[in-house]
């Protein structure tokens, strides 16, 4: 209330209005002066009455009234981990120790922060978990944000309940953001679940790098929450192989096993130990049951790969990566590569034409072999004798004789069926398709046979099979009349197809079906015509679809599978032309490349190259580049074809260097089984292995890693004399999850000393390289790294106790405590006025005494 108060409540809006009453003062002054009878005086006098109303109307007077405000609010942990036991401790200190209000404002949070009053969070705990919270996850760092951007809560005390175990974000990073907004986080924490059925393994101890290849103690720490002893067994892995097992019985609280591990080759493994619990009842909670870790022995290696896809390589990169070497994959026509083969422990061209290549760069890559490089040329349509090396200087250092592409003069028929039903009209589908069928029809011999049908509910004879010589100067033509119109129906179609190659008289039979839509009919009736068409006529029969919401694409698969030839699927059309040109180059009669359905694989026992792997039975490949091995050559894998064997991998020794052939691919082309039956891999890393020779000389080093808050935290430590003087930061980089790169530096705290962190913010393997700047010596003698973060870390799980040492950091760091008593959180509720005008009053006050002062001027006239 201001000093123009009145009386009680009542306080004026415009006080300095008061001053005008003094005209009404002076104007019934001067009546009463005036005035010759006593009846007189009343008219000025309510004149004077009303003129003073409406100058206390227009002073404004109020009316306060005065009433409590809203705490300041509450931010409360609606995660899984939060129990129905905590959650109801949660709402008695809400509602009976704080003494806050229904009405009062609230931030529930679990992946994010959500706006609620305390009524209804103690409604939803009474009910069930927050689910618009998304209560899988914990994210208190979002919530802590939404605090300090409240106007309500700023300058104020706030309280924060939840158990401090969170697995987005990370909450210290708000702490700026609370400071600034003056907010005293007051921190209550429920207690901690006393019995959970879990059983979780917390820690794998194991060194992250290595000097050499030497023993350790791999170590598993168990913890138990159940109130009983639970028994299972523990199994320890190196990659696929079960080195370990131990049957245990875990006591209630923590428990470490150590299981004595010898690593005997250099780069990354990955170990990792699983638990099973025998009664599942007593551990439900599957996401905590193992832990994945890596072991960099030695220092890490560089590859170059050489390739025209980057995609080609994928698989290949993969392997490198994981086994610890740092992996350069250059597409050649790019013009990324510079011809430099310098710093890398091995080079591999993978499925590269000898084109590609300069003469130069061909004496380059002997020339790194003869002075201890190895190098490697991996199989596929352009490698080897299709790639016409077999006159270079690189063929001579090769194991293997590479064969000229040989090609028989046999006769070839094609035949193009292409859907042209109405819905080929759209996306410019059967543009494209025409568009193929003319690519095609410019990369066939004069001497071979070709035929267009187009199709909806009836075949259409576009172009007949005759020889390209006779139709190439019409073809084009009858091709671009095709249109879109009709429905669709491949059967008669087909049975065309058949009558045209039965009466061809051709040794090579294709037929290539395009389509994008139910190609009609039974299943049975098209495994009939296809069955006689290829096992009786020899024929060969591919299929591509364009789009991925076809009723008829399971059955497109079948009809390629059992015609013996290729599926493919597509969703643009633009991608027709080049599934046009490469279904018809695979099937083109080159038999220098060998394709069939599969080839048999066998292993030489004992090999020096594949080790373990000799003498295995390895899965079928579906094609190989044909070659002939050279003498006093190592071969490891071979085809048998009947009088011979052809090499499938075969090595040497080459000057001071090393060379590999592998004459199938490493893109899953031809070895597709190889990739899906987890044989790839496995296989790759003995040839690498044996590519890369061991580091000559130990680096005194000492690696630390660890994860907390989304990042992977490094430090590293160099006991050598030599390390680098001068050198004050390491860059890092890290490969994570889908291919994903993230790059860092590590900074040194003390000389030979580096430390840091970089991000990790999904669970997965992240694959860590260092490396000077500018590539200093140090680069050459660093291990490689990998850190796996476990799925755990996103998992809610309940916990014993609360994560304290975080909330203490929150607590302490904006002014407030960790768990205080309720009278010490200070919560206050601010005086809030309200206002209401009582000016009307006495403006109508006003009215009525005029019209009173009227009617005794009428009396008294």
């Amino acid at each position: 209330m201001d000093l123009h108060t009145l009386f009680g409540d009542l306080t004026l809006a415009r006080p300095a209005t008061l001053y005008l009453l003094a005209i009404p003062a002076i104007v019934l002054a001067w009546s009463l002066w005036n005035a010759r009878e006593w009846i007189k005086i009343w008219a000025p006098l309510l004149r004077a009455i009303a003129l003073s109303l409406f100058v206390l109307a227009i002073a404004n007077p109020e009316k306060v009234m005065r009433f409590e405000g809203a705490a300041q609010p509450a931010v409360v942990d609606a995660s899984e981990s939060i129990t129905p036991q905590m959650r109801a401790w949660t709402v008695h200190l809400l509602k009976d120790d704080l003494k806050l209000r229904p009405a009062d404002p609230a931030f529930m949070f679990a992946s994010s922060p959500v706006s609620r009053t305390i009524g209804e969070v103690e409604a939803d705990f009474e009910s069930t978990a927050c689910e618009s919270c998304a209560p899988a996850h914990t994210n208190l760092e979002a919530a802590l944000l939404r605090l300090a951007a409240d106007p309500a809560a700023e300058g104020g005390p706030a309280v924060l309940v939840t158990d401090g175990w969170e697995n987005l974000g990370d909450s210290t990073r708000a702490i700026n953001a609370l400071y600034a907004a003056r907010v005293r986080l007051d921190v209550f924490t429920p207690p901690g679940a006393t019995s959970i059925p879990n059983v979780a393994m917390t820690e794998l101890s194991l060194p992250p790098a290595l000097e050499k290849a030497e023993p350790f103690a791999l170590g598993v720490t168990m913890d138990n929450f159940n109130p009983r002893p639970v028994s299972g067994t523990i199994h320890v892995y190196r990659g696929d192989e079960l080195l370990s097992e131990r049957r245990v019985t875990l006591n209630r609280g923590s428990e470490r096993f150590d299981f004595p591990v010898h690593n005997e080759a250099t780069g990354l493994a990955s170990y990792r130990a699983a638990f099973r619990a025998d009664d599942p009842s007593l551990d439900k909670y599957l996401e905590d049951n193992s832990l994945e870790g890596w072991v960099g022995v030695g220092a890490q290696r560089r590859v170059l790969i050489l390739t025209d896809s980057g995609k080609d390589a994928a698989y290949l990169q993969a392997v490198a990566r994981r086994r610890g070497f740092d992996p350069s994959v250059v597409p050649v026509t790019s013009g990324q590569w510079d011809g430099s083969l310098s710093g890398y422990d091995a080079v591999f061209l993978n499925n590269l034409p000898v084109e590609r290549f300069a003469p130069a760069a061909q004496d380059a890559l002997v020339n790194y072999v003869e002075r201890g490089g190895s190098l490697a040329m991996i199989g596929g349509d352009a490698s080897f004798g299709l790639g016409q090396w077999q006159e270079s200087p690189v063929a001579k250092a090769m194991p293997v004789i590479m064969k000229p592409p040989e090609r028989k003069e046999r006769k070839r028929a094609l035949i193009l069926v292409i859907d042209k039903s109405g819905s080929m009209g759209r996306a410019d589908k059967l543009t494209y398709a025409k568009a193929a069928a003319e690519t095609v029809g410019n990369t066939l011999k004069d001497s071979d046979l070709i035929a267009v049908i187009g199709f909806d509910s009836q075949p259409f004879v576009v172009v007949p099979l005759e020889t390209l010589a006779k139709s190439r100067p019409y073809m084009n033509q009858m091709i671009n009349r095709l249109v879109a119109h009709g429905t669709t129906y491949l059967l008669p179609a087909l049975q065309e197809s058949e009558r045209m190659l039965a009466a061809s008289g051709a040794q090579l039979q294709h037929v290539v079906i395009l389509t994008d839509g139910e190609v009609g009919g039974t299943p049975s009736m098209y495994y009939d015509i296809v069955s006689r068409m290829h096992h009786e006529g020899g024929a060969t029969i591919s299929a591509i679809a364009v789009g991925n919401d076809m009723e008829g694409l399971d059955l497109l698969r079948s009809i390629s599978r059992y015609g013996g030839g290729a599926f493919y699927q597509t969703e643009s059309a633009k991608n027709l032309p080049a599934l046009f040109v490469s279904d018809s180059k695979q099937h083109g009669g080159e038999t220098t490349m060998q394709e069939a359905k599969e080839f048999t694989a066998h292993t030489v026992s004992p090999d020096p190259v594949l080790k373990d792997f000799a003498g295995k039975q390895l899965p079928p490949l579906k094609g190989y580049v044909s070659t002939q091995i050279k003498p006093n050559t190592n071969v490891s894998a071979y085809i048998d074809r009947g009088d011979t064997r052809e090499p499938l991998i075969a090595s040497e020794r080459y000057g001071a260097g090393k060379t590999l052939a592998v004459t199938t691919d490493a893109s899953g082309r031809w070895s597709g089984n190889w990739v899906s039956s987890n044989v790839f891999g496995p296989l790759w890393d003995r040839l690498f292995n044996w590519l890369t020779p061991q580091t000559q000389n130990a680096q005194k080093f000492d690696v630390e890693l660890g994860y907390q808050g989304g990042r992977i935290n490094i430090k590293l430590n160099d006991y050598s004399s030599e390390f680098e003087k001068g050198l004050s930061i390491l860059n890092l980089s890290a490969t994570g999850p889908h291919n994903l790169r993230y790059e860092t530096a590590l900074t040194e705290q003390v000389p030979g000393e580096f430390s840091g962190s970089i991000e990790a913010p999904v669970p997965g393997t992240y694959y860590l390289t260092m490396r000077a700047p500018g590539g200093g010596s140090k680069s050459a003698t660093l291990p490689p790294l990998a850190y796996t973060v476990s799925p755990a870390v996103l998992a809610e799980l309940p916990r014993p106790e609360a994560n304290y040492g975080l909330l203490e950091k929150l607590a302490s760091a904006t002014g407030g405590r960790l768990n205080p008593s309720a009278t010490e959180t200070g919560l206050s509720r601010p005086t809030l006025e309200r206002r209401e005008s009582v000016s009307s009053f006495l403006i109508i006050a006003a009215m009525i005494v005029l019209i009173g002062e009227a009617l005794i001027r009428r009396l008294t006239a």
